[in-house]
This record gives C-alpha cells, structure tokens and sequence, in this order.
C-alpha cells in the first residue's frame, strides 16, 4: 500500500512538472508560430493587393466560414473563407478582396481539389471577374451552370463575408 501511494505521488509529481513546462514552452513559442503564420498569409495577400500593407483584424462569425480578415490599409478589405465543394475530402480555402465601400474586388483560391473542368471554373479569371468583381455588400453571387455545388459553396462563403465587411465598414465609417 505504501508503494503504490508514493507511487501516486511520484506520478503526480512528474505531471505537474510536466505540465508547466510545456505551459512555460507554449507561452515561449505561440507568437512567434503567430508571426510566422501571418508571415506566410501575407504571402497570399500581397497576390491580391501587391504592395499593399496589411493588419490581422478580430471578427466574429457564426456562419463558420471566415477564417481571418485583414485591413488592406487605405484601399479595403481581404476575407479568408472555408467551405467545403463537390470534393467533400478537400476544403475550398479562398481569399475575397473588397474595396473600402465593401465592392468585390476579387476573389482567389489558396485551395481547391475540385473536379477538373467543373467545379474548377469557379475560380478561372473569367469567371471571377463575370461572377464576382463588382458585386456589392447586399448583391447575390450568381452560380456557374455545371458547378452547381461548387458555386453554391462559394455563394456561401462569399456572403458570409460580405456579412463581415459590412460590420467592418460599419465600425469604421
């Protein structure tokens, strides 16, 4: 019996001193895997808004799309959304420019697996600047014909940060 209890104890002893050293080792590293993480979205962004200086931007969401928002500093906005296409194993990551009156500006996918001919149309040039660009805060995304699942997620997505915009624009201005 008397084993087993400094047995307890030893255990008990080894996890608490396990504990704070991984505590004492998250505090270390959680900024500087922070930076580094908008290091590398930074690259994505600057493919938008070349040159362009951008800020990290706190937002609630309840829709589960938005997975971050930056300020383009003096010219608008970049949404990071994620939903899910016709291929359910890959998610669609995508970024969603909007000009500081909260007008589409583009959009760009950073992931996608979608089916070759379908459901990658959405995000073709052509198709971006017909279907997106130039949309407003309260205006509907069209869907693409043949994409139907595909653009219907984007759909989504999209209007879930048109949500996020207006709530930014509406703080700011």
């Amino acid at each position: 019996m008397k084993k087993a209890l400094q047995l307890v104890l030893f255990l008990g002893i080894i996890s608490l001193i396990s504990g704070v050293a991984v505590g004492s080792v998250n505090s270390i590293t959680e900024p500087i895997i922070q930076d580094n993480l908008l290091a590398s979205e930074i690259t994505n962004l600057e493919a938008m808004y070349p040159g362009a200086e951008f800020t990290a931007l706190e937002v609630t969401d309840d829709s589960g799309y938005i997975q971050g928002a930056y300020e383009v500093v003096g010219q608008g906005y970049v949404i990071k959304v994620q939903t899910t296409g016709y291929n359910t194993s890959t998610p669609i990551i995508a970024l969603v420019g909007f000009d500081s009156e909260g007008t589409i500006t583009g959009l760009m996918a950073i992931q996608q697996q979608e089916t070759d001919g379908f459901g990658t149309r959405v995000f073709e040039d052509e198709q971006v600047q017909s279907m997106y660009v130039g949309k407003g805060l309260s205006d509907t995304v069209d869907l693409l014909s043949g994409a139907t699942v595909t653009s219907t997620a984007v759909q989504s997505a999209i209007s879930a940060a048109q949500v996020v915009v207006s709530s930014l624009i509406g703080l700011i201005g």
